[in-house]
């Protein structure tokens, strides 16, 4: 690895975290999302909750301009920092007020060339264990890239979405603010409006995508009637607080098949659930 190529530490992860699985933190991440808390009574964590544990622990002086931890200067030419995708299997869920422990490693690096210009996409791979069991298996997409120009978005359309489940929902900046506290996650562009739009050119706060992937596996776990073992999702476009989407899915033979629908009608992340 050069030293141009991102880190571990650049991605914000350590090689090792242990964190207890604790019940009232999950209640707050049903709290944050408007779903029933009985979830919990089996005393496991659903899919992708684990996105609240595992806090990274960050002194404010250590963040950089736009609120992530300050990466090294050798990424200076790549200032912004996306979470784009990934996938999770789950082979045990964990349990709840249980210590886990999570090992994170960089499975790869790549330099890319797209229309916004040049970035950088990084695989980050972590195991999840409780009591030396692997319960998670997971792939983080990551991507650090050139400032570029922002699309806005299109007129709003009053039409629904094509989908068996279909549910409208308003990211208003409350909700936005309720999930960073949740996962510690400082990045400007979910609460700073004048930043957000002056510094890095969005039209509104920007929704999160593990946000967005929550919303989609909770559609999933409620619509579909059980709970899910393994979840891949991509974030498309960028969608904002203010404005309607839509959560949207449709059954498999093997699972289901998610959205989230921007108003104009823009697939702003998938997500498949098997």
């Amino acid at each position: 690895m050069s030293d141009s190529e991102p880190t571990l530490a650049d991605a914000g992860f350590a090689p090792r975290a242990e964190a207890t699985v604790a019940y009232d933190q999950a209640a707050r991440v049903a709290a944050c999302i408007d779903t029933d808390p009985a979830v919990l009574d089996d005393g496991t964590l659903p899919l992708l909750w684990h996105w609240a544990c595992f806090l990274p622990v960050v002194p404010t002086a250590a963040l950089g301009p736009d609120g992530h931890p300050r990466r090294r200067p050798e990424l200076d030419a790549f200032p912004q920092r996306m979470w784009v995708g990934g996938r999770v299997r789950v082979d045990h869920p964990l349990a709840l007020d249980t210590t886990a422990e999570r090992v994170s490693r960089i499975v790869r690096t790549d330099i890319k060339e797209g229309g916004g210009g040049r970035f950088w996409l990084v695989t980050v791979g972590h195991t999840v264990t409780q009591a030396g069991a692997t319960c998670i298996e997971e792939e983080q997409d990551l991507v650090f890239r050139e400032a570029s120009a922002v699309t806005a978005p299109g007129a709003d359309r009053d039409d629904e979405p094509d989908a068996e489940w279909v549910e409208p929902r308003i990211a208003e900046p409350v909700l936005l603010f309720r999930f960073s506290a949740l996962t510690a996650n400082a990045h400007r562009i979910h609460y700073d409006h004048p930043y957000t739009t002056g510094v890095e050119g969005y039209p509104d706060l920007v929704v999160h995508g593990p946000l967005t992937a929550v919303l989609l596996a909770d559609l999933a776990r409620r619509r579909g009637g059980r709970a899910w073992q393994s979840v891949s999702y991509r974030a498309r476009s960028p969608h904002f607080a203010n404005r309607r989407f839509w959560l949207t899915g449709t059954p498999t033979a093997s699972g289901a098949e998610l959205a989230a629908i921007r108003a104009d009608h823009t697939v702003a992340m998938t997500l498949e659930v098997r």
